[in-house]
């Protein structure tokens, strides 16, 4: 059975990978062209609104809260992942299962 939760990591992992990666390129590829058709004017005429959205973010973030949500934001993330790898492993089971019935009831 460790076979089978093996294959529906590799399986799981691989369609995430497939899935950020098309995000990532995608989000790059509009920032590039946001660049792109940013002209010096524009920027310099959105200057101080630019700047009150960085500093708009709070200084100081006590280290409890920040370790907190990270703790949930990992635990989401992990604990997720470990789901569908679950879902998945369920199927493939379900799946080598039901061959082998099958297989049993040709041979009979």
């Amino acid at each position: 059975m460790k076979n089978i939760e093996l294959v529906s990591k590799v399986i799981v992992f691989s369609v995430l990978v497939i899935v950020v990666t098309f995000y990532f390129r995608e989000y790059s590829l509009d920032r590039y062209n946001q660049g792109i058709l940013l002209d010096k004017k524009e920027y310099i005429s959105n200057f101080d609104k630019y700047k009150s959205e960085l500093l708009s973010s709070k200084k100081d973030i006590s280290l409890p809260y920040s370790l907190m949500v990270t703790f949930l934001g990992l635990l989401i993330i992990v604990g997720g992942y470990e789901l569908i790898v679950f879902i998945v492993s369920l199927f493939i089971k379900l799946m080598v299962n039901n061959r082998h019935s099958i297989d049993i009831e040709k041979k009979l």
